[in-house]
């Protein structure tokens, strides 16, 4: 059939009745373009499906399956990957910044406690941007005393490297307390990122803070956190040794070995000094420079100094770089911003459920008592979290093998010499009788806030059959997360404002796929349940615009970011970065081709 349009009308001007092209089969009928649409409702499962980075041909095997076969789906592979592309381009048409700031939107729309900062330089182009949500600030305020910092590359377009700052919580697993894309790695970049992190933690700082051998994050961190002590990575530190110092480790040297144990293994300083001299008398690097200014920052790195500091037992950025492993293990450099952040909360997600875990099992399991009589054992069982347990129960079997070499009872303070059979070394205690204080050489308890095998066996010899409470830290206990939390502008800190709604939705979700699972079996539940449900939906529908126009005239309105509202004109471009091409079509390729291969023939 021809039509034309002639005078505002349709005039068929040829029609031929007889079939001029062959009919379709019943098994591909579902592929004619009539047949296919995306309902709302598959355009919802598609979107979650990838914001939990399901691959594209796996969501559609999953959906196909709950069609009943991919006839059954109502569109194909195609039309799927379609509607993800455009709706990428939809969200991005504000560009990065645009969509960067609807995000942050967003998200205070959710938890008006979420914290987000961004720099930006003469030519007001977005530098550095800093973010923190509500979970990140309880853990901050729970648990802040260690913070390890880290930075990663390739998990953004722009390959600007992504910080994270982490710490323990109290089953000693990792938390986030912050995370940043920055421009670069200079000191002005870092000093920034510092400030706009207490300022986001209400200027509160660690006791502790780790990170790799960079001297511009050293540099900002002596500018804006003077009295936290700064450790150094030993993994990190190791690594350059083998780097600057490989020639010293062929050959069966014992260089890394030696090397190794000025930093482990050797608790007093005096002891160190002599160790550092023999090392460098022996392998004849005197004069060595890197080894010069590893020499200086000593007291970052050796367990002689850093035993002066309180560091939940942390010795590298191992933790941040667990998390930045994680991070990157589902994302790819060619995301946007957009898809970058939903990743991220993936990652988010991952942790804080393994924290639940580790709840439920502290909660489910008994601990195993390896000396059931014990009374600090059946004491702490009941306060310590399950993990936290284990480690001092460690402690507590080792001070079977602690002997008293020295005891002097007559002072006030009575002191004691413990050693221990199974280690060489002696380690000095001191024992308050009348307040129960006591103190030990290691330092184990002010480092970890856990009591040593030296210290337990004193106790065991006094009779100190219970722990005093003022040994016991409230951060690696079953209670650690108790107490409210107020973010910088003084308000009170909730994790999830919309917690009951979360939880109807969820509860609806189970009733609703239970339901379906029943009625889809026959045809008269199915049309019992569909006529119910469309009757629902009509009712739902009219109480939902009923409630949107009470807002509208009691003044309460929703937020929302334009144009205007965006201040920044842009990320600015790091150099080096090249900017990604546009990938060329079949066609364009084939053209380009025909011109190449007439050129080689005129030729």
């Amino acid at each position: 059939m021809g039509v034309t349009f002639v005078d505002s009308k349709y005039k068929v001007n040829e029609f031929i009745e007889e079939h001029n092209h062959s009919l379709h089969i019943q098994e591909t009928v579902h592929m004619l373009s009539s047949q296919r649409k995306i309902t709302e409702v598959q355009a919802y499962e598609i979107d979650l499906a990838e914001d939990v980075g399901l691959k594209q041909k796996s969501n559609f095997q999953l959906m196909s399956k709950h069609a009943g076969g991919i006839d059954g789906l109502g569109y194909t592979r195609l039309d799927a990957k379609n509607y993800i592309r455009s709706k990428r381009q939809r969200s991005m048409v504000y560009g990065e910044v645009g969509c960067l700031m609807r995000y942050f939107q967003q998200q205070l729309s959710k938890n008006p406690s979420f914290y987000h900062a961004n720099q930006m330089d003469v030519e007001e182009q977005i530098t550095n941007v800093f973010w923190a949500d509500a979970r990140m600030l309880i853990d901050y305020e729970y648990f802040a005393d260690v913070v390890s910092l880290d930075t990663t590359y390739c998990t953004n377009r722009a390959y600007r490297p992504l910080a994270i700052f982490s710490g323990f919580n109290h089953h000693r697993g990792a938390v986030i307390f912050g995370a940043a894309l920055l421009y670069d790695e200079t000191a002005t970049s870092f000093k920034w990122l510092f400030e706009t992190f207490l300022e986001a933690h209400k200027q509160k700082k660690p006791l502790a803070i780790f990170t790799d051998q960079d001297q511009a994050m050293a540099k900002a961190l002596q500018e804006v956190m003077p009295e936290v002590f700064h450790g150094l990575c030993t993994w990190h530190l190791i690594q350059n040794g083998i780097k600057h110092l490989g020639n010293l480790m062929k050959d069966g040297s014992h260089f890394l070995t030696d090397f190794k144990r000025c930093m482990y293994g050797i608790d007093d300083e005096t002891r160190f000094e002599e160790a550092w001299s023999v090392l460098l008398v022996q392998y004849n690097i005197q004069e060595n420079t890197w080894l010069q200014s590893t020499y200086n920052i000593k007291k970052k790195w050796a367990a002689c100094y850093m035993n002066k500091a309180f560091t939940l037992g942390m010795r590298s950025t191992q933790l941040s770089e667990s998390v930045n492993s994680d991070v990157k293990s589902c994302m790819k450099p060619d995301l946007d911003i957009m898809q970058f952040f939903k990743h991220f909360e993936q990652v988010l997600e991952e942790k804080q459920y393994n924290e639940l875990r580790c709840e439920f099992e502290t909660r489910q399991k008994l601990p195993r008592l390896k000396l059931e009589s014990s009374p600090m054992l059946r004491q702490l069982s009941e306060i310590y979290t399950l993990t936290i347990f284990h480690l001092f129960q460690v402690e507590f079997v080792l001070f079977a093998a602690a002997y008293i070499k020295y005891k002097n009872e007559t002072q006030p303070l009575f002191e004691y010499v413990v050693g221990r059979i199974d280690k060489e070394g002696e380690w000095r205690v001191t024992f308050n009788p009348s307040t129960k204080m006591i103190s030990c050489s290691c330092r184990k308890f002010e480092m970890t806030g856990l009591l040593c095998c030296h210290a337990v066996k004193v106790y065991d010899v006094q009779d100190v059959k219970k722990l005093p409470e003022h040994y016991i830290l409230n951060r690696w206990t079953r209670n650690a997360r108790s107490g409210v939390v107020h973010d910088c502008m003084g308000n009170e800190v909730e994790e999830d404002p919309k917690r009951e709604s979360t939880e109807r939705y969820r509860k609806l979700c189970m009733m609703l796929v239970r339901l379906a699972t029943e009625a889809s079996v026959h045809q008269s539940t199915f049309s019992l349940v569909h006529n119910s449900v469309c009757d629902l939906t009509k009712q739902v529908m009219e109480m939902r615009l009923t409630e949107v126009s009470q807002d509208n005239n009691s003044g309460v309105r929703t937020s929302s970011i334009g144009p205007s509202m965006i201040q920044a004109k842009g990320f600015k471009k790091r150099n080096g970065v090249k900017k990604s091409r546009r990938l060329k079509s079949w066609v364009e390729l084939q053209a380009k081709r025909r011109k190449t291969n007439l050129i080689v023939e005129v030729n």
